[in-house]
């Protein structure tokens, strides 16, 4: 039995670059359907295409690679979009997570981490590069997050204490499908890397305490 192989189309303006990461892309084992220069035919590359993932860049010649993301979503709704950028500017990494992508990664990551990162977005995760931590833990940026659910809450919480998910579907009387729902839910509204990232940045935002399940 084969395993599907994930696909991309990479849109960004630096041609060396493009190519160059095409290149060792498909070496890694993934399918680069095409690459394009600009925000245009990047929205045509996508709508020929229907790949799993996009790399977009950031700054595009023709538009800004963040305006790009809502039009290719509602072309593709499934899509799964990574924004990939030169810049730690703090206000860019706030409009880019608001735009609906479900990555964020610098061109410093290594092509390994770039390759787990299209990994994690095809499989219905997000991924922020963890050199933004200290971004993602600043006042602003976590005024701008959604609140957790209270019972969202609950089920970080247990697990904060190192309950496993099917101990906390147990404890709660719920599915395990059910908390990993709930799970998944955490993690994309706190712009998290994983449920151990998403627990670490629900206890710097102060949303869950360790020992507060024991205390009610």
């Amino acid at each position: 039995m084969c395993l599907a192989v994930t696909s991309l189309v990479i849109i960004d303006d630096h041609e060396a670059l493009r190519e160059g990461l095409a290149t060792l892309l498909d070496q890694s084992g993934l399918e680069v359907l095409g690459t394009a220069g600009n925000a245009a035919a990047g929205e045509d590359l996508v709508a020929v295409t229907h790949p799993d993932v996009a790399i977009v860049d950031v700054r595009l010649p023709d538009e800004s690679g963040i305006d790009l993301v809502g039009r290719l979503l509602r072309r593709q709704g499934d899509l799964g979009v990574i924004l990939y950028t030169g810049d730690t500017e703090a206000e860019l990494l706030y409009e880019g997570l608001d735009s609906g992508a479900r990555g964020y990664a610098l061109k410093a990551g290594s092509i390994g981490e770039l390759t787990g990162a299209i990994e994690t977005i095809a499989g219905g995760g997000s991924y922020v590069d963890p050199r933004l931590d200290r971004v993602l833990l600043s006042p602003r940026a976590t005024e701008r997050m959604p609140q957790l659910s209270p019972r969202e809450r609950e089920i970080m919480a247990l697990m904060a204490e190192g309950m496993t998910g099917e101990a906390v579907a147990v404890k709660l009387g719920l599915s395990v499908e059910t908390i990993r729902t709930h799970v998944r839910n955490a993690v994309r509204k706190l712009r998290a890397r994983n449920r151990v990232n998403a627990i670490a940045i629900a206890l710097e935002r102060g949303e869950i305490a360790l020992g507060e399940q024991e205390a009610e």
